[in-house]
């Protein structure tokens, strides 16, 4: 029976009263001659994270201290710091309840920002279901490529909100849409298009954009690949593509982290045989919607930069491969220009 089946609320369970007996002592007993009562203790903010960080750190859970805080700090719509401003508050037993349904799903490895229904990305929070991909640090540092790189064509600072240049980009499998409302915040005189082939994660995307304050600047298409932009009649317009396509090996598929192969979409993840069914694609027809000049950035996975260089090349110039945070190979940049020798 799990900790917390025998947890009622307000009521330490076995683990945490062995941890803290010191607490149970004060508040277990009466005065001399009367009848010897236990009170039920009371959670705050501080035991809680202390006793779940520890739970779940046993549990096999990496970023224990920091999922605890997530979990509680949604319980309570509390960022993270006031959890240690409010320290000692009191829970409430219908927050404890809250509290008790996000931790029993994380848990059962199900991922923390599909508890919450949140995830952060490059300073903005964003709403991710099950039908989307959780965004990533990798997703993270190829957006920073994208941006550094359109920016410098463009001949402005991606931050300055008065730049009269106009950049028509897209976005290929925007999952939640954390790319392409990123790009369309960082230009504000550009217009993004964002497709994907799951109109479930068009509808998320759609709702983030829209919380966002960029949906009038970001259009969304369902389709596989560069098929809806093409018959949106978008050829040689692009000034940029960039995409987080799936790029995971079929036969890896089963080997992911439990968290990822049971709750997050398949068809966000699993990019073939060799793992480059979608990347091919890209490579191919994407550069027939670039205008000259235009950009193409797509994220690839680990043991690809080779591959993905040799596809790309055919049809781009000045290809070149970037890192992520982590020092690996994560990044694939190429640029269309007539003027080049592209076999």
């Amino acid at each position: 029976m799990s900790s917390w089946t025998r947890l009622r609320l307000r009521t330490r369970p076995t683990e945490w009263r062995t941890q803290n007996e010191s607490l149970g002592n004060r508040r277990g007993r009466q005065g001399a001659g009367s009848a010897v009562t236990t009170q039920e203790t009371v959670w705050t903010i501080t035991e809680l994270i202390k006793w779940s960080k520890g739970y779940l750190a046993d549990k096999g859970f990496e970023n224990a201290r920091l999922e605890t805080e997530l979990l509680l700090g949604h319980t309570l719509s509390l960022p993270r710091i006031e959890l240690y401003v409010q320290h000692d508050r009191q829970l409430s037993e219908d927050e404890l309840a809250r509290y008790k349904a996000l931790f029993k799903r994380r848990l059962a490895w199900e991922p923390v920002q599909y508890v919450t229904g949140t995830a952060a990305f490059m300073m903005a929070e964003f709403e991710v279901t099950p039908a989307v991909l959780i965004p990533r640090p990798e997703t993270e540092a190829m957006t920073e490529v994208a941006i550094g790189l359109m920016g410098g064509a463009a001949g402005h600072d991606s931050t300055e909100s008065g730049s009269e240049d106009l950049l028509l980009l897209a976005d290929i499998g925007t999952g939640s849409g954390v790319i392409a409302i990123t790009l369309a915040r960082r230009f504000p005189g550009a217009e993004v298009v964002a497709t994907d082939i799951s109109a479930a994660a068009l509808l998320v995307a759609a709702r983030n954009a829209e919380r966002i304050g960029v949906s009038e600047r970001v259009r969304f298409a369902e389709g596989a690949g560069v098929e809806p932009l093409a018959a949106m009649g978008l050829a040689g317009k692009l000034s940029g593509i960039v995409s987080n396509p799936p790029y995971i090996r079929s036969g890896d598929m089963k080997t992911l982290p439990q968290e990822v192969r049971e709750f997050e979409p398949g068809i966000a993840l699993d990019g073939g045989g060799d793992g480059l069914d979608c990347i091919r694609s890209l490579a191919q027809d994407g550069p027939e919607l670039l205008a000259d000049g235009g950009l193409m950035v797509i994220e690839f996975g680990d043991g690809q930069g080779d591959a993905v260089r040799e596809l790309m090349e055919t049809k781009l110039a000045h290809v070149e491969i970037h890192k992520d945070y982590a020092g690996r190979d994560r990044i694939a940049t190429g640029i269309k220009t007539t003027e080049a020798n592209i076999r």
